[in-house]
């Protein structure tokens, strides 16, 4: 069923507030509210990418044209032109398919066209000819000041960390003294209260950024991204403070397989009790969970949500809860929530998929195991002791009981 979609996006996101998000959703909201379509409207976002940015440049936009494509979009909102594309071709392509489809485009700021019609094509391709312009000059005009600024021999890009007033770069190299370790070091920042530049909770990249450039421990090359490793519960496990638990795989005496799940923030965050449970301990209750699927069938129907959008929302979430502490914790909660809201109005197909009516746990491999409990459940979330509380099942309430 096609729905109203709305489209915000910002270049970069600084703290002047004219075109913010929340800005740009009450307009927006507002907009479509008048048109009839404020009960559900499904947001798409762009945050900190450039309007000039093709369709494979900036997810949400790729969505947008994709959904619109499908037949399902009824109609487009946003903010204003610029925030859709500063790019001419692109924004045309957009408009074809719009007329095609029949999709109407309201804008809040700027004054809404009839794309059927040669006055209102003529007057949109003026405005985009317009902001695309501004765009070329705004980039020409940082090109020629950089260039300037480098002839005039000033200093380029950000001041390294200790530079700044209250920065204490003594601190963070004593706090590594002290601890032996990066990990061990940003949490020993964090129980004396050192600030950081941002204001957020020390974690182990900028310590060890500080660290390498002060010459107090050695560069390191870091591998490349390791293919998904094959643990049962890969991708699925929710710490109780919302970030995704990662997986990693230990020699336990006679045990060549013993796999512990960590919460990446718990190793800095000190407010965390515990920051790792072993899969050995969390696999009697996954059973249990899991033997609660009964249906006498082979293939059962399942949504499928776009896992690169949610991947992206997701690490968008896990970025708003590392400011807890640091910012209005009413504030971050209700952004929280506004993210969740997108994830779970991710566009979404159902599919056919085949699922055993029972897992073998003894003799399947983890990674067997991992593709069908990933169908089961979209997560499973632990409370504060690490103990599995909660699974979302993506499957029919009729096949679980």
């Amino acid at each position: 069923m096609a729905q109203p979609v709305a489209y915000l996006r910002k270049s970069r996101v600084t703290t002047e507030s004219t075109l913010s998000w929340e800005v740009q959703e009450q307009k927006v909201r507002d907009l479509a509210a008048q048109h009839g379509d404020g009960d559900n409207l499904l947001l798409l976002s762009d945050w900190n990418k450039s309007g000039r940015k093709g369709v494979n440049g900036r997810p949400g936009y790729h969505q947008l044209v994709k959904m619109i494509g499908d037949g399902a979009v009824r109609a487009v909102y946003s903010y204003n032109l610029s925030r859709l594309s500063r790019s001419l071709s692109d924004f045309s392509k957009l408009m074809e398919l719009c007329v095609e489809r029949k999709v109407p485009i309201h804008l809040a700021a700027d004054q809404s066209y009839d794309f059927n019609t040669p006055t209102g094509r003529f007057a949109i391709n003026v405005m985009m000819s317009a902001a695309q312009m501004e765009a070329e000059v705004a980039q020409e005009r940082s090109r020629h000041v950089v260039a300037a600024r480098r002839a005039r021999g000033d200093r380029i890009g950000q001041l390294p960390y200790g530079e700044r007033e209250g920065e204490d770069l003594v601190a963070v190299l004593e706090a590594y003294r002290d601890a032996g370790s990066v990990i061990g070091a940003a949490r020993l920042l964090n129980v004396r209260g050192v600030p950081t530049r941002g204001g957020r909770q020390w974690g182990t990249t900028p310590v060890r950024e500080i660290l390498i450039r002060h010459k107090a421990m050695p560069w390191r090359s870091r591998p490349g991204q390791k293919a998904a490793a094959p643990f049962v519960l890969f991708r699925l496990l929710r710490c109780h403070c919302g970030r995704q638990m990662t997986g990693a795989r230990y020699r336990n005496g006679p045990d060549p397989t013993y796999t512990v799940y960590r919460c990446i923030g718990g190793r800095t965050d000190v407010k965390h009790v515990r920051q790792s449970v072993s899969e050995r301990k969390l696999l009697p209750w996954v059973k249990a969970e899991a033997a609660r699927f009964r249906v006498p069938v082979d293939q059962v129907e399942v949504e499928l949500r776009d896992e690169s959008r949610r991947l992206e929302l997701e690490a968008r979430r896990n970025g708003l809860l590392d400011l807890v502490g640091t910012f209005d914790k009413a504030e971050i909660q209700r952004r929280v929530a506004r993210v969740d809201d997108e994830i779970a109005q991710l566009g979404s197909t159902q599919a056919l998929r085949v699922v055993p009516q029972a897992i073998d746990w003894e003799t399947w491999t983890p990674k067997d195991i991992n593709a069908v409990l990933r169908v089961y459940w979209e997560y499973l979330e632990l409370d504060e002791q690490m103990q599995p509380v909660r699974a979302e099942w993506r499957l029919p309430a009729e096949y679980v009981r």
